[in-house]
């Protein structure tokens, strides 16, 4: 009897110890898949500022791929940070470990009191070998090859809703974000970025120009809030 109670013990104990193995291994396997996924393939973006409005506001969640492949007209995407700064060690040790412990979601690089160590969500407006202008918040396009400019609208494959307002009679254009300049040219893997909301936030009319290699990753879908659910 006692033979036979031992055994039983004994064979509940590797069955549990079994579970127990194969429960931490699910979840390691699950955990170290997102963090794949999250790093390469799709990551959440939490929009922090009003600089899209209105398709993109505030506390508006959206995903991005880093998988670009090749950027139209109208797509919205994630720049790098403006401030390239040299870590420490430790640093670089506790980013590495705080982003993947919270799944690529807390970044110790940033800093919300200085915008430019955050990335930034900005819509491509204009191409590589573009000539362009803008007035009055509008931009003017004339794509490689082509004779006449045409607006952003006329020329994007995905349309988008903008923020901005008339500006007054006799106001400087040119003052604070500028809502006027004259024609530019984009050289070759360069693009023209902007925010939808026009009046007050900083893009390519205050930085430049943006290379490829400052495109973090490509916006696929907005997803946060629920209700506004939009593929892009």
């Amino acid at each position: 009897m006692n033979r036979q109670l031992f055994e039983y013990s004994y064979e509940l104990k590797k069955q549990t110890k079994r579970r127990i193995f194969f429960t931490i291994f699910n979840i390691l396997f699950i955990y170290f898949f997102l963090n794949v996924l999250f790093a390469y393939i799709l990551f959440p973006v939490k929009q922090v500022s009003n600089s899209m409005i209105p398709d993109f506001p505030e506390n508006s969640i959206s995903f991005v791929t880093p998988l670009c492949g090749n950027l139209e007209r109208g797509d919205v995407v994630l720049l790098k940070t403006k401030v390239q700064e040299n870590h420490r060690f430790y640093e670089k040790i506790w980013h590495n470990i705080s982003m993947f412990f919270s799944a690529q979601q807390y970044d110790s690089y940033t800093n919300k009191k200085y915008p430019d160590t955050i990335c930034q969500m900005r819509r491509i407006v204009a191409l590589p070998g573009d000539e362009i202008y803008m007035r009055d918040y509008v931009l003017y396009v004339k794509p490689k090859g082509e004779k006449h400019f045409l607006t952003e609208f006329e020329l994007t494959v995905k349309p988008y809703n903008l923020t901005f307002v008339t500006p007054p009679e006799g106001w400087n254009g040119s003052v604070g974000v500028k809502g006027s300049f004259d024609s530019i040219f984009l050289g070759d893997d360069e693009y023209f970025v902007l925010g939808d909301n026009r009046i007050s936030i900083s893009d390519s009319r205050l930085w430049g120009v943006m290379d490829r290699q400052n495109i973090k990753g490509r916006v696929v879908v907005r997803y946060f809030p629920f209700n506004s659910f939009k593929l892009y």
